[in-house]
């Protein structure tokens, strides 16, 4: 799972139900190019101007055992090193005069990622969900942000109806404009989702793509994994025990039906 902040949201979630996932192990990751230098070049240049850098061996050996992919664009502008001419992915406050801003066109991104998918996608049978940001690049401008949101849209809606098979779109940014659209599903800076929001959008998010036995799954796995956050203030107590003992019976139950599957 690579993106902007909204992958960390989302991403949280799928860890919390037991998912297998690599989230934004770079930080988060806001244009499309970042994304894909993050899938496929990751060299000391793209390191560089990251985040947080992550050994490149430890995501090789994740992403080569990664069956999807899910992407979240948030903004189609880039800023440009001068000096090297890369897309960097975090400016890290250096001054302005380093850098050129610019706004990626539809046709660049899907050029970009076509040859992702034909040459990492299609032929180990993997696939990709991709997802828009709702939060909105105030700094932009309005406008501007309306601008960038309806590219990435656009570039998506292109590549999934090139790679019906292998390219999705969940619509995370329409739930969040059209469904939840009143500022009481907002955090207080008016720009993030509130966690009722990012709840709402999970449950949209498991009716799309998961069957009834993996959100049975999911609610049961959720459940017990709230009680294994759980620190007592006295780990010996008689119904501590009990309760310890009950959900490790629960977990081995578990663990069963998901290898007689």
């Amino acid at each position: 799972m690579l993106g902007s902040c909204f992958t960390d949201n989302i991403g949280e979630r799928m860890m919390d139900a037991g998912f297998d996932c690599v989230v934004n192990p770079f930080g988060a990751l806001y244009n499309p190019l970042s994304i894909l230098n993050a899938l496929e070049d990751r060299s000391p240049a793209f390191l560089e101007w990251v985040q947080k850098p992550y050994p490149k061996e430890e995501f090789d050996a994740n992403n080569s055992r990664a069956d999807t992919y899910i992407l979240t664009f948030g903004t189609a502008w880039v800023y440009v090193l001068n000096q090297t001419g890369l897309v960097v992915s975090n400016c890290k406050k250096q001054p302005d005069y380093l850098f050129t801003r610019r706004r990626l066109s539809i046709d660049e991104i899907v050029d970009v990622f076509s040859h992702f998918i034909d040459t990492s996608v299609i032929p180990p049978r993997k696939m990709i969900v991709f997802t828009v940001s709702p939060i909105r690049h105030k700094k932009d401008g309005l406008h501007e942000n309306q601008l960038s949101k309806s590219i990435l849209l656009l570039a998506i809606d292109a590549l999934c109806k090139a790679y019906p098979d292998n390219c999705f779109y969940f619509p995370a940014f329409e739930i969040m404009m059209d469904e939840l659209r009143d500022y009481r599903f907002y955090a207080d800076d008016m720009l993030h989702p509130s966690q009722i929001a990012v709840n709402y959008i999970w449950e949209q998010f498991q009716k799309a793509f998961f069957e009834k036995k993996t959100i049975d799954f999911i609610e049961q796995f959720e459940s017990l994994n709230r009680i294994l956050k759980h620190r007592p203030m006295d780990a010996t107590n008689e119904k501590y025990v009990h309760l310890v003992a009950q959900t490790q019976e629960q977990i081995n139950q578990l663990k069963h039906a998901i290898q007689n599957q």
